[in-house]
């Protein structure tokens, strides 16, 4: 489970109108993801596709009725990372697998929406000390989101 519903576990929580999912695929695993959310009666939403043909290889929408589900593959060493480092929490009744708040963070600000920074910020108010800085600074650099992780630190008075 990845945005604002893990905003939500490590952060403020806000209302959200969509599920954010990153799972990890093999290629032929791609259609049966597709038939198993057909199954549970989600189809691909084609207009969505057709609108967004540079992100449509790695993000597919899919909609329930009014229900967005937005599936995110991995796009580069970052987002493998956020697959090896999620954490296990429960949700009601449930256990699920959620992106860790210093993914969060690093996701939001490669965004950088202003919701997002907000969403950012929320996180690092929250966790404070218990974020792995060092972590955090490897891959800020690493994606060339150092200036606005300095932004966020400042916003914080880290």
């Amino acid at each position: 489970m990845i945005g604002a519903l893990a905003v939500g576990a490590w952060g403020q929580p806000r209302a959200t109108y969509d599920l954010d999912f990153m799972v990890l695929l093999e290629g032929t695993h791609r259609l049966s993801l597709i038939s198993a959310l057909s199954d549970l009666g989600f189809v691909i939403d084609m207009h969505w596709a057709e609108n967004n043909p540079i992100i449509r290889d790695w993000h597919l929408r899919f909609r329930k009725g009014r229900l967005p589900l937005d599936v995110l593959l991995p796009r580069d060493a970052h987002d493998e990372s956020v697959i090896a480092r999620r954490r296990k929490r429960k949700l009601g009744n449930r256990w699920i697998w959620i992106m860790s708040p210093e993914d969060v963070i690093l996701h939001k600000l490669k965004v950088g929406r202003p919701r997002d920074f907000e969403d950012a910020l929320s996180v690092m108010v929250r966790q404070g000390q218990r974020l792995d800085w060092s972590y955090l600074d490897l891959w800020a650099g690493r994606l060339g989101i150092m200036e606005e992780l300095s932004y966020l630190m400042e916003k914080n008075g880290s």
